[in-house]
């Protein structure tokens, strides 16, 4: 039964992982570029489920085309997910603040905390749907996704939260912080998938 703990030890006690990171942080921070670091972390999510190889792939055996069409899906993905139910959480609660008169105050923003809490879970099931079988079309299985996801949310919720909350407080640095979350994530959640 692997704990968050134990997959941060095998993450951050592997040598030579802060440049790596130093790399797909700094590329998170730029606009397209930043496909090529989700791509990169798809290849490091592939390579664990497929070898158990905890270590971040070097920077330079990566194919570049490849990581730019696999950091596309990833942000679709990401997009699909996480950010569109995101939007339309922040749209429904500027609506509910303006019925109430903004009586509601902070209350009228609770759609964006369920959409943001629940959109990871989806976004990791259905990245997890993609690699089983290398098929992008089982991501958008929407149905599949959301059973997929049931059972791993107790366990996926504290370090969901942990996620958010690192990612808003250190938002100036918010590249690095979204890489090396996104980074935990992704190994845990599969470190989860293969206790099954």
């Amino acid at each position: 039964m692997p704990s968050l703990e134990a997959v941060c030890g095998r993450l951050f006690s592997r040598p030579g992982w802060i440049p790596k990171v130093l790399w797909g942080g700094g590329l998170c921070f730029i606009p397209i570029l930043n496909l090529f670091a989700f791509g990169y972390l798809l290849e490091f999510t592939r390579r664990l489920r497929r070898s158990n190889h905890w270590e971040l792939p070097e920077w330079n055996e990566m194919e570049i085309p490849r990581l730019f069409v696999e950091g596309l899906r990833m942000f679709l993905l990401l997009l699909g997910y996480v950010g569109v139910p995101m939007l339309l959480a922040w749209l429904l609660s500027f609506v509910l603040l303006f019925l109430s008169f903004g009586l509601l105050g902070v209350v009228s923003f609770f759609p964006i905390a369920v959409a943001g809490f629940f959109g990871p879970f989806l976004f990791l099931s259905a990245m997890h749907a993609y690699l089983q079988d290398q098929l992008f079309s089982d991501a958008w299985n929407i149905r599949e996704v959301f059973k997929s996801a049931l059972p791993f949310w107790p366990r996926l919720a504290i370090p969901v939260v942990a996620f958010w909350g690192i990612f808003l407080l250190a938002l100036p640095l918010y590249g690095i912080s979204f890489f090396i979350g996104i980074w935990v994530l992704l190994a845990y959640s599969t470190a989860l998938q293969f206790e099954r």
